[in-house]
């Protein structure tokens, strides 16, 4: 047992080290720049660098959660304006097979559930794991309304970044815990059944 001793105790101060560095400002500002580059180019979603941080400083997490749900909408909006000014190249990309990230499956699915139901695709988006940068990028390619766009998006982030960090909040509290798990699971599984994705 004593040989387990220095190896737990490394364990421990390497996740204390983890948390001290998340609690810090220049990991909230990396958070939140992330999550913007996250809703035009990185394929990795948020919520697990939001998890950290809302871990190191509970006491804050509305406030991280809200900032990075709109950090997110604002790279959501450069994704917009570049499927708005260069959606004839992107779909020359996406026949010709170029953009490894954006598959041509993916984008004629969300094509689809645009052409049939644009403001729930956006909402759906920002909350789902639909990959986000596919709904910001298509909405602007179809000239979707942008004020629409802007508050639906804020809408579907706000909630699903509230719903992650009240998780990791409340992570101790059971009833809540299990809530808001069902809730997650709920709205994704009904968006999928929506867009028939």
């Amino acid at each position: 047992m004593r040989d387990w001793m220095p190896f737990t105790n490394k364990i421990k101060n390497f996740a204390f080290s983890i948390k001290q560095r998340a609690d810090s400002w220049q990991a909230r500002l990396g958070l939140y720049l992330f999550s913007a580059l996250e809703s035009v180019v990185i394929p990795v979603p948020t919520d697990p660098l939001l998890a950290a941080c809302v871990y190191a400083a509970p006491k804050r997490w509305w406030q991280i959660a809200l900032l990075t749900a709109i950090y997110s909408v604002i790279g959501g909006s450069l994704g917009w304006i570049i499927g708005w000014f260069f959606g004839d190249f992107i779909s020359f990309l996406l026949t010709n097979n170029m953009l490894p990230f954006l598959s041509s499956e993916k984008f004629n699915n969300v094509t689809d559930g645009f052409s049939n139901h644009g403001l729930l695709v956006v909402l759906l988006g920002a909350f789902t794991p639909l990959p986000f940068k596919l709904v910001t990028i298509t909405a602007g390619l179809f000239k979707f309304n942008f004020a629409l766009f802007f508050l639906s998006a804020l809408l579907g982030r706000s909630i699903r970044f509230l719903l992650v960090a009240g998780l990791i909040k409340y992570h101790g509290n059971l009833k809540i815990f299990i809530i808001l798990s069902c809730m997650i699971g709920f709205v994704i599984t009904l968006s999928y059944i929506i867009l028939e994705y």
